[in-house]
């Protein structure tokens, strides 16, 4: 419970303080060397970091306030009442209080306050006097011991048991079952096909004029505007979602559909209702990917985005 509500931040769920934990924890992580940072700090994530800092994404501090308070107080529920970081939070403050005050004084909401801290290194967030940057700095300390208990008791003891755990799998089952998922490239095949739905067959491909059939310009058929403006230069019968028989699960959208000549095909984003059951068994007479077609993102990016740029780079036009 400590790591999940400390640690993995189930305690403070606030885009707001998500921000404050990376300027203090990414202050500190950037001192050090490459190889000695936590995982989610090397140099190869701090483009990601940076990305999530400058968006200028709106918050909602309504939201932030209900989230917040919401969390503090399943955290003190489940820690009780005298846990030391329950005492120090919410010893003079109600959960209530606490988020209102800290959402309605931060500054954090401006993606150039979070640009400044983060440019400014540890010398700014040190000196910074924000108070969810302060909340994130007096759990920092409790927060990492937590974090390299868990590390050390239970995630190490895990990777180890898992790693033999594959090999007596491979030893009993050879290549006659999937392997273990380990982030690594998987390959899955399949061939473009329909379904039949109560009776009456689903086509494999759907155009782009059946979305504007179904418009009735409230959600959740409502075409945004810059499509509906452009409506007369679009080729209403550019393919837009094609169905295959491709076994993919939560956490494969994004992933290339790609033909036998290893051409991009599609872009795979979504299943039908049938492909729901897919984390248990593979139901092959309904069970569908959905991708997007590459024609439906080239005449978006063309036509409503006006994206020249992009789809030269992309080698497109």
């Amino acid at each position: 419970m400590l790591e999940t509500f400390i640690e993995g931040g189930a305690g403070f769920n606030s885009i707001l303080f998500r921000y404050a934990r990376l300027l203090v924890r990414g202050a500190d992580e950037r001192t050090k060397p490459n190889t000695a940072r936590l995982r989610e700090y090397t140099d190869a994530a701090l483009p990601r970091i940076e990305q999530q800092l400058y968006a200028r994404v709106p918050i909602y501090g309504e939201v932030e306030v209900l989230t917040l308070s919401f969390s503090l107080q399943r955290m003190r529920e489940w820690l009780g009442p005298d846990h030391p970081v329950v005492r120090k939070l919410l010893t003079k403050d109600s959960p209530e209080t606490l988020a209102t005050r800290l959402v309605a004084e931060t500054k954090l909401d401006d993606s150039a306050i979070r640009k400044q801290l983060w440019d400014g290194g540890k010398s700014a967030v040190d000196a910074s006097l924000d108070p969810m940057i302060e909340l994130a700095r007096s759990l920092d300390q409790d927060s990492r011991a937590i974090r390299k208990q868990f590390d050390d008791e239970v995630e190490a003891p895990i990777a180890a048991a898992s790693q033999r755990i594959a090999a007596e799998r491979f030893r009993a089952y050879g290549t006659h079952v999937y392997p273990d998922a380990t982030f690594t490239l998987r390959l899955n095949y399949g061939t473009v096909q329909g379904w039949v739905e109560n009776g009456i067959p689903v086509e494999p491909f759907t155009y782009l004029d059946r979305t504007f059939e179904r418009a009735t310009g409230v959600s959740p058929f409502k075409i945004p505007d810059s499509w509906m403006k452009v409506k007369a230069d679009l080729d209403l019968r550019t393919p837009f979602c094609i169905s295959t028989t491709n076994d993919i699960v939560g956490g494969n959208s994004g992933s290339p559909l790609i033909d036998a000549q290893g051409r991009i095909v599609g872009l795979m984003f979504d299943g039908n209702i049938h492909s729901i059951s897919g984390d248990y068994w593979f139901d092959a007479a309904r069970n569908r990917a959905i991708a997007l077609h590459p024609a439906i993102i080239r005449e978006a990016l063309d036509k409503v985005y006006g994206a020249k740029s992009l789809l030269a780079e992309m080698g497109a036009r």
